[in-house]
């Protein structure tokens, strides 16, 4: 899922099929209004909840943009466990964030993950909540505009720096 968001959100397409990731990076300028960002978009390949986070997961980044798919409890826990480690990496300083349900296009039946419940979390770190689907390139890009926004709310900082890097 985090790797079909990044797909679709640098390259404009839904891949269908791909070999699974080891960490990769994208770059895409967005503009927000009137002011332009060249955004470094880090595709993590699947941490999970027993992973050491390396310095580069927290030094030097503005915003993490935490995908979950709706169709797995399993993924959801282990992006709280993710927020946890990157919250007290980073000093318990509070920290721009996006949680995304991703896979919100498939069937009620196949969902683990409740919207509300998804929306207590982001609530909880007083981030942002989105549902998306990698399929949907408008909902894609979306994701990171409110990520730009959350970083000027909670840093103040958009109008400073026109470079920002994402995980």
């Amino acid at each position: 899922g985090k790797t079909s968001l990044a797909h679709q959100f640098v390259e404009g397409k839904f891949v269908e099929c791909y070999e699974p990731t080891v960490e990769s990076t994208y770059n895409k300028m967005v503009v927000v209004g009137k002011d332009e960002f060249q955004l470094q978009v880090v595709d993590t390949a699947g941490q999970d909840e027993y992973t050491i986070l390396p310095h580069s997961f927290i030094i030097g980044i503005h915003g993490y943009v935490l995908v979950y798919s709706v169709t797995s409890l399993r993924s959801f826990q282990v992006v709280k466990t993710l927020h946890n480690k990157l919250y007290e990496s980073r000093g318990k300083t509070r920290m721009p964030v996006v949680l995304v349900g991703n896979k919100a296009d498939l069937s009620l039946q196949s969902r683990e993950v409740k919207t509300d419940e998804g929306k207590k979390l982001a609530e909880s770190w007083g981030a942002i909540f989105l549902e998306s689907s990698a399929k949907e390139s408008q909902v894609t890009q979306g994701i990171f505009t409110k990520i730009i926004e959350e970083i000027d709310r909670v840093d103040n900082s958009y109008s400073r720096s026109t470079g920002c890097h994402l995980m």
